[in-house]
């Protein structure tokens, strides 16, 4: 279920007994959490408000928190963040085996927090949590959150969603931004790397910085894009990496152009591209035969954070597609330099197949 279904639920009102909100995104999850408490919890926090660590919280601790009543209000928040049995390395290969075995029993541990959802009463609201991924083989547990509330899984948003939000964001401030900036804004940042950690908190402080930096200016340029987030070009060609590993192609293709508006070469990317898939090679080989960061960056003389993106983006690949993509790279270097194809049609022809 979506986060927009969610926040249209407590608009409206229509409070379920239970919820479990997980996933990457943070920024979601809590302001879902943070809705959802200012609709529960309408007067005496102190009383109608509980907070629990879940890892080691046993169910009879759950159940009698769920069955304190409220005061002065209709209902009362109980939240539980990263319930024990719901981690997602958490379990042991016995519990496991119960639930594959038998699909009525949920586990070991399982089952007396099945109760709590079942036998909740009218007055609680109970909001489990996690940031990050859960153990989805508590296929029981999870079947009667379910049944007796809702799931929701909050995790990176896409493009779209993303430009809207930034919109709206900065509309706020009385602030516009027009397509072409609003795209360099959403490249520049890193959101959607495939790889990448940062979250929607990271987007909201990149917002910021801009709104503060734009002072009386209502128009975003893109040189005030720039200004805020320098361009860095080792940082563009693992974007543009990062886009060819996604196959997607309209995304390398506009950070290939975005790179030629900005002065440099075809010739000059083929050669940073090829420089920086051989790196990853070669930082990932030694990465597997368990180097550390520091002493690959000692063995190739190369930058720790180059090594940290050589990890990030390359550890996911197999050898022989990076292998393959080097060689992409020098057949293209030899295609334009022996007038054989043009540099632009050249690279484009590279960066729709460089790791197919």
């Amino acid at each position: 279920m979506s986060y927009r279904q969610l926040m249209s639920d407590i608009k409206n009102n229509c409070i379920k007994p239970v919820y479990l909100i997980y996933g990457s995104e943070t920024f979601l999850i809590d302001k879902g959490r943070a809705a959802l408490k200012n609709s529960v919890v309408t007067s005496f926090p102190e009383l109608n408000y509980t907070y629990l660590g879940g890892e080691k919280l046993e169910a009879d601790e759950l159940s009698a928190a769920c069955r304190t009543f409220p005061f002065g209000t209709e209902k009362r928040l109980v939240e539980v963040r990263d319930l024990g049995i719901l981690k997602s390395k958490g379990g042991s290969r016995d519990e496991d085996k119960d639930e594959k075995d038998n699909a009525s029993a949920p586990g070991k541990d399982a089952k007396p927090f099945i109760d709590v959802v079942q036998n909740l009463d009218d007055t609680t609201c109970l909001l489990f949590f996690s940031y990050g991924s859960i153990n989805k083989k508590r296929k029981k547990f999870l079947d009667e959150v379910k049944k007796h509330g809702a799931v929701f899984e909050f995790n990176r948003i896409e493009r779209a969603e993303l430009a809207l939000w930034i919109k709206k964001v900065l509309g706020k401030s009385g602030i516009n931004i027009g397509p072409r900036e609003l795209d360099h804004f959403i490249n520049s940042i890193g959101y959607l790397d495939k790889n990448g950690s940062k979250t929607l908190y990271d987007v909201e402080n990149e917002i910021k910085k801009l709104t503060g930096f734009m002072g009386d200016l209502t128009e975003v340029r893109k040189e005030h894009i720039e200004a805020l987030v320098p361009r860095n070009i080792e940082n563009d060609i693992f974007k543009l990496i990062n886009a060819c590993s996604e196959k997607d192609v309209d995304r390398s293709l506009r950070i290939y152009n975005d790179l030629l508006l900005e002065g440099e070469s075809s010739m000059g990317i083929l050669a940073l591209l090829s420089r920086q898939v051989k790196n990853m090679l070669e930082v990932c080989e030694l990465y597997e035969k368990k180097y550390d960061r520091r002493s690959i960056s000692e063995k190739l003389k190369l930058h720790e954070y180059a090594v940290k993106l050589c990890i990030q983006y390359g550890s996911s690949m197999k050898r022989q597609v990076l292998l393959s993509a080097f060689r992409k790279c020098l057949d293209t270097d030899f295609s334009i330099k022996s007038g054989g194809m043009g540099e632009r049609l050249a690279m484009e022809m590279l960066l729709t197949g460089l790791f197919e």
